[in-house]
């Protein structure tokens, strides 16, 4: 216990995968995340986090930086909005901000959603992902998803054109794919002319990040939307990308937590464009966080608890690709760490 009342206490968790994950540029066994407990009243809140290398960060350095917080600063356990002075947008911020409202709503009695005005509202359904593997396994996994209403698919490979069109041929809901920054430019606007006459939703991050011109002639070069993900972190990254894509996808990881991406998806309105919410390879309790405001979003991509071997902490309840929000208090989540 601190002397102005509050607890912390941060753990690194590693979370098995059901299978390998790969992606254009890495592929995981397991998902290294860090998970958080906040005290405040007799009452705790628990967030988490899946950190991400591409952004130089890892369990040991979200734990260093979630140990040197000083919750003092903050007004007391509803001062929602303070938690953006504490840490930079990222992973740490994430988890604690995910922690400090499951906190400020077991406090209140309410569930997260009640708590930032969205409850009640009717959730996007979310898509399952494809991750990249030999065509006949991508294959057979959508036939196994064959009664969902949407399908991500992992694409920035050799043959992933053929891998899409194999897939569109034995499915019939909605597909999005998402390259992860793994074309060149060239590549990108070639693969997405190959890819349109097959009814795709929208594309993810076709290239690397932080070239928005060469982003924008991609945007320009095809009928299929382009969405931003990599290059689409905070409310100011979105305000950047006006004119240069047709949407976003935002993740808690990214924004550094439900504050910020509320903002986001404020300016990305604003600016007319579309949005999604994303995840990372998490438990219910961030799945809980992202669904929580995922009504706000015009589709949702949160699937990480099914990608897991099991889901030590359940929340957020599917129901082929529909999900429900338990009813709280707070993330209505039972965590023991």
């Amino acid at each position: 216990m601190t002397p102005n009342g509050w607890t912390l206490r941060p753990v690194a968790i590693d979370l098995p995968l059901a299978e390998r994950f790969t992606i254009a540029t890495e592929s995981w066994d397991a998902a290294n995340n860090v998970f958080v407990e906040v005290g405040y009243g007799g009452e705790r809140g628990v967030g988490e986090v899946s950190p991400d290398a591409r952004w130089g960060e890892s369990q040991t350095s979200v734990l260093d930086d979630l140990q040197g917080v000083d919750l003092g600063g903050l007004a007391g356990p509803f001062d929602l909005h303070g938690i953006l002075g504490l840490l930079p947008p990222g992973s740490a911020r994430s988890a604690l901000d995910i922690a400090l409202h499951d906190l400020a709503a077991r406090l209140a009695g309410i569930s997260v959603a009640e708590l930032i005005g969205t409850g009640g509202r009717t959730l996007p359904p979310t898509s399952v992902t494809i991750p990249i593997a030999e065509v006949d396994a991508m294959v057979d996994r959508a036939k196994r998803l064959s009664d969902h209403p949407a399908l991500k698919m992992k694409v920035g490979f050799e043959g992933d054109v053929e891998a899409v069109t194999a897939v569109r041929s034995i499915y019939r809901g909605r597909i999005r794919i998402d390259a992860n920054e793994g074309w060149s430019t060239e590549q990108a606007i070639e693969r997405l002319r190959a890819l349109e006459g097959l009814d795709i939703e929208l594309c993810e991050q076709p290239i690397v990040r932080a070239q928005l011109d060469d982003l924008a002639e991609v945007t320009r070069g095809t009928s299929i939307p382009i969405f931003a993900d990599e290059d689409a972190c905070t409310s100011g990254d979105v305000a950047r990308l006006r004119g240069v894509v047709d949407g976003v996808n935002l993740k808690l990881r990214k924004t550094g937590g439900i504050r910020e991406a509320l903002n986001a998806v404020s300016a990305a309105r604003t600016l007319g464009m579309s949005v999604m919410l994303g995840c990372d390879l998490t438990s219910g309790v961030a799945a809980t966080a992202e669904a929580s405001i995922a009504s706000l979003a015009d589709y949702a991509d949160l699937d990480g608890p099914l990608l897991l071997a099991s889901d030590p902490y359940p929340g957020v309840r599917y129901d082929k690709g529909h999900m429900t929000l338990p009813r709280g208090p707070g993330l209505g989540t039972q965590v023991e760490l």
